[in-house]
């Protein structure tokens, strides 16, 4: 038997366990033994790929991709002003600051339709459930929590070359800010699952959790929430869709 219940869910600050409050009835089934709540496991997530070295690229560590994207950055500008001399430093921050912005709109649109069926929020397609549905089911596997460096840098690559096309050299410096942006979403979003929420600034704690254990098809960006109030995804008051399988014991 499979129930679905409202229910109001929340990280503790302390423990940095997951806590679901139930109602008295609900409470009631359980405490008789009549039902067993299984909410997110605490364990891994299982295999995606039987071969073993396939399998070692589906993980990492934050750490790797920061190092990686700060120096490809750095070097990026250098590599613009080796061949740009004379560019106004304040022309080239603004640039940069742009690209930082404009990831937080590509964070937002990838996060809503490329990973999350639009409408639902679920995950209809094995690249959906690979990419992204496999990290909902399993929210606790820090293993996965970042993309890891072999997709990660085929993706960079393509959008870098898409910025080429249209800015020439002046994509070193907008795709700068572009990497650096999505280091910000990595680390935040790392940051939030791995760690408990301080007692102030728990801002991004509370709103990610929305998204993972309350509403699947809200509160879709992680660095910030602008483009969730522009494109009317903000979550909704009093709107709870976490689904428990509740089985009756035999």
């Amino acid at each position: 038997m499979v129930k679905l219940f409202a229910v109001k869910v929340s990280k503790s600050r302390k423990t940095n366990r997951t806590n679901v409050e139930l109602n008295r009835t609900e409470l009631k089934q359980i405490a008789m033994g009549l039902y067993q709540v299984r909410i997110y496991p605490n364990s891994k997530s299982p295999r995606i790929f039987n071969n073993r070295f396939l399998e070692l690229l589906t993980k990492t560590h934050p750490l790797i991709i920061t190092i990686l994207y700060l120096g490809l950055g750095v070097f990026m500008l250098w590599w613009y002003l080796h061949i740009h001399s004379k560019t106004s430093p304040i022309r080239m921050l603004i640039i940069v600051f742009s690209g930082f912005f404009s990831w937080t709109l590509a964070e937002y649109l990838m996060h809503r339709f490329l990973y999350h069926k639009a409408g639902d929020g679920s995950y209809n397609t094995r690249f959906k459930y690979t990419f992204h549905g496999i990290h909902h089911e399993y929210p606790n596997d820090h293993d996965r929590l970042v993309l890891p460096p072999v997709p990660s840098l085929l993706i960079a690559a393509i959008l870098l070359g898409f910025f080429y096309l249209f800015m020439g050299t002046w994509a070193l410096v907008f795709g700068t800010g572009f990497l650096w942006g999505y280091l910000s979403y990595m680390n935040v979003h790392y940051i939030v699952h791995r760690y408990s929420p301080p007692k102030r600034f728990s801002f991004w704690w509370n709103y990610h959790m929305i998204h993972h254990f309350q509403q699947h098809d809200r509160a879709f960006g992680v660095t910030t929430p602008l483009w969730d109030y522009v494109f009317g995804t903000r979550p909704e008051a009093q709107r709870k869709t976490v689904e428990l399988e509740i089985v009756k014991k035999n």
